[in-house]
């Protein structure tokens, strides 16, 4: 199993993580999904530690390389992401908070953002971001339940042979079964 050097999150901290599969191979600059404490996160490969095996232990997982998919949703997340920095910068910035937002990380999921300040947080700081905080990811929530019901819950949804939608009583228990374009 080869171990990479993967930058990872607004920081730029860098990790030592191990590929799942041991046929992986990357190059310098590949985009990866990685399993870390926080969630599956985007990680820039930074090339090969070395010597392999001979880093140290590490915790976190390569899942994948980003997908043509992936990335699509990465931009999307983005956009609503950038929305959501920017905002809590404004109403900071017109409260009585003395609070900084530096910048947010945004897990895969669309759902976990890890928000960054310069400094400590005050009462009303908390307060004003973890609205706009619950205001994005219920923005994420309502497009994620719009694309399972027009494009299933993932690959072979809707497919006996694809293994169904990967619920544990496959298609039958899904909870988008009635809106599935059955294969």
């Amino acid at each position: 199993m080869a171990a990479y050097l993967v930058r990872i999150g607004f920081a730029g901290d860098v990790f030592v993580a191990a590929s799942l599969l041991a046929e992986m191979r990357l190059s310098r600059r590949s985009e990866v999904l990685v399993q870390t404490p926080r969630g599956v996160e985007l990680g820039e490969v930074l090339g090969e530690a070395s010597p392999p095996g001979a880093g140290p232990e590490t915790s976190l997982s390569i899942l994948r390389e980003l997908t043509a998919d992936d990335r699509l949703l990465v931009e999307r997340l983005q956009r609503y992401k950038r929305d959501a920095v920017r905002r809590c910068q404004d109403v900071l910035a017109q409260s009585e908070s003395a609070a900084v937002l530096l910048d947010v990380d945004q897990l895969f999921d669309g759902n976990s953002l890890v928000l960054h300040f310069l400094g400590p947080v005050d009462a009303l700081g908390r307060e004003l971001t973890d609205a706009i905080v619950a205001e994005y990811e219920s923005q994420v929530q309502s497009i994620r339940l719009s694309e399972l019901m027009t494009q299933g819950c993932g690959p072979g949804c809707g497919s006996e042979a694809g293994g169904g939608c990967g619920s544990s009583g496959g298609c039958a228990s899904c909870a988008v079964a009635g809106a599935c374009k059955v294969k």
